[in-house]
């Protein structure tokens, strides 16, 4: 059985933590903000005590809709002005870097939402920052659900053998929305930067660091109906496959299209002798395992096999939490997020590295790695020393 994390596992103890105040204030006040009001909203000794937005109304407005006394229009001001513990940057993808950067300068924490940066330079000047400062960086996308945390539990040579491949996705109609998503010029990218990560991050999550990347990014849908029928001119990438090596060539097939009629967000393990599959075919998580009956694990039929369980109280067994408890969790204990700052900018490296591949045909090697908070055993990855 894995070690998981004591910061996200409720099958032990319980935080020993004092319940320090937390001040924290928004940089970006669109819509996705809104979820992390309304996360801090249920916690104790958290608050936002400012908001910023380009506009300063719409900073106004944020702040009135839920509570918070004071709004500026130039973080540079609100990071002066206001005694802040940390801060969350919700503003559009290009806009990440520089309030980011701001604030850990001036010493603060920071949750940061996907993608890191548009840049990898931008990525590595983030991560390297933060290190420098001892400050939490937590960059999105949180991962750490019951779900993905009960999957980690079963990615073992006794349930599904030798790892020999894996597939992930998320793809979906396109944004709603007829703003800056589909404008190269402020997005610096479409799905590769705005759904790609998903699957990404959560197939390095289960498996740890990759070597390269080889991908095919392109745009199939110039000229798209979006929201109430609105015609728009897109010019970002919306039609991507990438193909992932890991070290013991093994390859894991991700792919993100904007152009479904219904929305497909899962991940496949595959092994030698069963599979893992996280949100697949209506269910949340089921093990394929022919070799090993789960014990505690509900028997269904997926896809037509036998031999297929569903963990549910291996599940359970995870404390639910959501991106805003977590951070405050990481700010309280000083420790850093288990996706730390090296893995996700892994997971940036990858997607830049897609982009890359794609403009050059070749295959693009990465230069990065890190220390996975659930590590493997290597074993599960040897495909060749043996017959299997």
């Amino acid at each position: 059985m894995k070690q998981i994390v004591d910061t996200i596992n409720s099958k032990g103890d319980r935080y020993w933590m004092k319940m320090k105040p937390i001040k924290l204030g928004m940089i970006g006040s669109g819509h996705v903000s809104s979820r992390y009001f309304e996360q801090v909203a249920k916690l104790e000794n958290v608050e936002f005590v400012a908001t910023c937005a380009r506009h300063l109304e719409h900073a106004e407005q944020k702040a009135a809709a839920y509570g918070v006394p004071r709004w500026y229009d130039d973080y540079h001001v609100m990071l002066e002005k206001e005694e802040l513990d940390a801060v969350v940057v919700t503003t559009p993808h290009s806009a990440h870097a520089e309030p980011v950067m701001a604030a850990l300068e001036h010493g603060l924490h920071v949750m940061n939402e996907k993608p890191m940066a548009t840049s990898f330079d931008d990525c590595k000047r983030m991560v390297t920052l933060a290190e420098q400062k001892g400050a939490i960086f937590m960059s999105l996308p949180f991962d750490l659900h019951p779900i993905l945390l009960a999957a980690a539990e079963y990615v073992n040579e006794q349930y599904i053998g030798k790892i020999t491949g894996a597939e992930a996705q998320l793809s979906l109609p396109g944004p709603w929305r007829d703003n800056w998503y589909y404008n190269k010029t402020v997005a610096h990218g479409g799905a590769v930067l705005d759904c790609l990560v998903y699957p990404v991050s959560r197939l390095v999550a289960l498996l740890g660091p990759a070597v390269s990347v080889m991908a095919e990014v392109g745009t199939l849908i110039p000229k798209r109906i979006v929201g109430d029928g609105k015609k728009v001119n897109s010019d970002v990438d919306d039609n991507v496959t990438v193909i992932v090596r890991f070290a013991g060539g093994q390859h894991a097939v991700i792919r993100t299209l904007w152009g479904m009629s219904f929305k497909q967000n899962h991940t496949l393990i595959y092994g030698r002798s069963g599979t893992i599959a996280l949100n697949d075919s209506g269910y949340p998580l089921v093990i394929h395992s022919p070799k090993q009956a789960l014990p505690d694990a509900e028997p269904v039929s997926w896809r037509g096999l036998p031999d297929c369980y569903v963990p549910r109280q291996a599940i359970a067994s995870f404390q639910a939490k959501d991106a805003m408890t977590y951070f405050t969790d990481c700010i309280r204990s000083g420790k850093q997020p288990v996706q730390s700052g090296r893995q996700q900018l892994h997971v940036h490296e990858i997607m830049f590295g897609a982009y890359r591949s794609a403009e050059s045909g070749r295959r693009y090697d990465l230069s990065t790695t890190f220390t996975p908070w659930d590590k493997l055993d290597a074993a599960i990855f040897d495909t060749r020393s043996d017959y299997i």
